[in-house]
Order: structure tokens, then C-alpha cells, then sequence
């Protein structure tokens, strides 16, 4: 369900836990909801960055 909601376009843990629950009752996965959000990002910066060095470069 979190990976359903992070490639549905929530960004924060707040979008997660309203999409999925995640995080509501204990607390505890919270954790695990901060690093797949950032794995996320990571991921889409780093499609990114041949895009942004040819745009710098052009």
C-alpha cells in the first residue's frame, strides 16, 4: 500500500499516512515511510541528472 501511495504521487509522510494509514496508530513505520520517500527522490534526481547536465551544457 505505501509503494501504491508514493507512485500516486504522495511526496510526504503526512500524504502516506492519510493515503495508506501508515504511521496513525504507533508510529513505528514511520521510518520506513521517510525512506522510501527518500529513495524515491533519490531515484528521480538521479533520472534526472543527464537531463540537467545536457541542459547546463547545451
Amino acid at each position: 500500500m505505501i509503494h501504491t501511495s508514493i507512485d500516486d504521487g504522495a511526496r510526504t509522510v503526512e500524504a502516506v499516512r492519510q493515503d495508506t494509514g501508515a504511521s496513525d496508530c504507533c508510529g513505528k513505520c514511520q521510518f520506513k515511510v521517510n525512506r522510501m520517500l527518500h529513495e524515491r527522490e533519490q531515484a528521480e534526481l538521479a533520472a534526472l541528472a543527464p537531463c540537467m547536465s545536457e541542459a547546463v551544457y547545451s
